[in-house]
């Protein structure tokens, strides 16, 4: 039987293709404000996990994209 899990924030972040890696500032207020929209409040210890970068295009624009969660 699985216990179950505390809800966590998860965020898309998308760049413009080749452009840096978004900042640990700008990771931590998108997990914040993801946490409010879930009606949760602050976290924690703020620990992340960030994913990619993956290339995808949308609208003819060439981005790259990053995950974002909450460990």
């Amino acid at each position: 039987m699985m216990s179950p899990a505390a809800p966590k924030a998860l965020v898309l972040l998308r760049v413009p293709r080749g452009a840096a890696v978004p900042g640990d500032e700008s990771i931590r207020a998108a997990i914040q404000a993801d946490r409010r929209r879930l009606g949760l409040g602050p976290a924690n210890g703020e620990q992340y996990r960030l994913a990619g970068p993956y290339r995808i295009e949308i609208g003819g624009e060439a981005l790259d994209e990053y995950v974002a969660w909450e460990v």
